[in-house]
Formats: C-alpha cells, sequence, structure tokens
C-alpha cells in the first residue's frame, strides 16, 4: 500500500535451530519507510482480536514439504473496514481467512482515507560476507507446481469490497535470477523462490 504508509504482513522464516527455519506470521505498520510498528505482538497500534487463530510472531506448521510431501495453502488479506476505517488483517491456514487484527484509523494520516496502490512478493535477506539464504520452497519457479512456491489466487479488492483476479502484466524486480527469481502473473497464480547461495 502506499500514500507515504506502508501496511506489510506476510510470513517470514527465522530462527535457524539444528538446520531448521521456524516460518513465523509477521506484520508491521510503516509510516514513509520509518518504522512505526514492528514484527511481533511488541507493535504498537495492532490490535489482536479476540479467538484470534494467530498473532504476528507466532510460528506457523507444519510447512509444505515439497516436491513430494504435503503442500499448505496460507490465504492473507488486508482491507479497510469502511464504517470503521481501521485496516484489518485477514489469514487463513488450508481454510477461508478470518479476521486475526487490525491497525486503528487513529494510526495513519494518510492511510486514514486510502491506499492508492499496493505490491506484493518475496525477499530474503542475509549479513554481510554471507550467501543468502533459499526463498519459498528452494526451487527456482522454472520448476513449476508442485515444486516451486506460488501466489495464488491473487486479488485486488476495492473501496467497495468488491473482489476481482489481478491479470495484469505488473513490473517484475528481481536481484539475482540464478539465486531467486519470480514469474509474471497468469491466470492470477504466479511462481517464486530459488536456492539462495548469492553473496552481497
Amino acid at each position: 500500500m502506499a500514500n507515504g504508509v506502508r501496511l506489510l504482513f506476510g510470513l517470514i522464516m527465522q530462527d535457524m535451530v539444528i538446520n531448521q527455519a521456524i516460518m513465523r506470521f509477521k506484520l508491521a505498520g510503516i509510516d514513509n519507510y520509518d518504522a512505526t510498528g514492528c514484527y511481533n505482538m511488541d507493535c504498537p497500534g495492532y490490535i489482536r482480536v479476540d479467538g484470534a487463530v494467530i498473532a504476528p510472531g507466532d510460528a506457523i506448521h507444519p510447512v509444505s514439504n515439497v516436491p513430494n510431501g504435503p503442500r499448505q495453502s496460507i490465504t492473507l488479506r488486508v482491507l479497510k473496514d469502511k464504517k470503521s476505517g481501521d485496516w484489518w488483517v485477514y489469514y487463513g491456514f488450508n481454510k477461508i481467512p478470518t479476521g486475526v487484527g487490525y491497525f486503528p484509523r487513529s494510526l495513519f494520516s494518510y492511510l486514514a482515507e486510502k491506499a492508492d496502490g499496493m505490491q506484493f512478493g518475496a525477499f530474503v535477506k542475509s549479513k554481510k560476507a554471507l550467501p543468502t539464504p533459499p526463498m519459498g520452497s528452494g526451487a527456482l519457479p522454472n520448476g513449476g507446481k508442485g515444486r516451486a512456491a506460488s501466489f495464488t489466487d491473487i486479488r485486488f479488492i476495492d473501496q467497495d469490497g468488491n473482489s476481482r483476479p489481478i491479470k495484469e502484466d505488473l513490473p517484475m524486480f528481481v536481484t539475482d535470477k540464478k539465486c531467486h527469481s519470480i514469474t509474471r502473473i497468469d491466470h492470477a497464480v504466479c511462481f517464486y523462490g530459488g536456492p539462495g547461495g548469492c553473496m552481497r
């Protein structure tokens, strides 16, 4: 979301223990790229609803095991409530997403009215002089369904709550296609990921 303010939400791999990473649910409110939020329940302003199935910082288990194991589907949505103006976060694990919390409208200046853009994607980060970690399943997106991670049923929700699949050929930004990459959107689906190993 744009307008000088960003709401970031999604999944992150972290906490390497015995060569295994834990996937966690993350979100943050960012104002002009100066963090006004954080990546767990210490975030000022984020309100978790009673009975929420997940909170920022919670581990997600089980994760997909490709190519031959079970695959999981995680649905994420963020939208503005028409009455309150609050920005709601919805989460679903192999099922229809439910509201898990929200950022009150009062936290924002620009986003109090509307968002003028949105972005989606994946990124990895490593310390200097260390190789980048794998992204997604660790498979490059040319592996396609069954191997690479994917964004599916990518949708835009307008101010009236109407939802439509994104089919446009959107611009892409990839830093090193040998290590991580993404395909173009085709029927509201795109594949992403890679083995990592690039040095920064």
